[in-house]
């Protein structure tokens, strides 16, 4: 049952992430600076802190997938650079104890992982000509930044969903002083 709740969730953040946070965000409005909303992408990564490493290569292949099917123009690219994410962040998630706090700096490092090995891809291929340093700082660092802030919702759903669909899995990032 939890499986289903969570792909419900992540399917749910994928399409909030098309719909309604593309008219929220300042290049909507006309500014230089770009949010590139990924709820989904931190969706898996704090998944992954969760239950492991797994589990962080599936569902992020499965909806990196999805997204280069819906949205993106090379499939594969998202597909990749969303599993290799999800894995790294299952292994994150056996180095350190468990905490919003921690949960949230390792969702900021891997967006930002992400998001650089998405524009190397894309750069590669030549289906963005934007300069390293533009999309650095006009992309990137912004990206990083509104998705570190908004995963904190999406940390608290998915502790919700496991605690309450799934109470008998231990999760793999879970406090030692307990």
């Amino acid at each position: 049952m939890a499986v289903w709740v969570l792909i419900g969730f992540l399917s749910f953040l994928f399409i909030l992430d098309g719909t309604v946070l593309q008219w929220l965000v300042p290049q909507a409005w006309g500014s230089d600076i770009v949010f590139i909303s990924r709820l989904m992408v931190s969706g898996i990564i704090i998944l992954s802190l969760f239950r492991g490493r797994r589990s962080g290569l599936v569902y992020g292949f499965c909806f990196g997938l999805l997204y280069d099917m819906v949205y993106g123009q090379a499939i594969g690219v998202f597909a990749f650079t969303t599993a290799c994410i999800g894995y790294i962040s299952g292994l994150i998630s056996r180095q350190f104890i468990s905490g919003p706090i921690i949960a949230l700096l390792a969702t900021g490092i891997s967006q930002s992982i992400h998001l650089i090995m998405s524009y190397g891809w894309l750069r590669l291929f030549d289906i963005t000509l934007i300069g390293w340093q533009e999309a650095f700082v006009y992309h990137i660092i912004p990206s990083v930044i509104f998705n570190t802030v908004i995963a904190f919702p999406v940390y608290l759903g998915i502790k919700w969903i496991l605690k309450r669909f799934a109470p008998d899995l231990a999760p793999m990032f879970q406090s030692k002083w307990r």
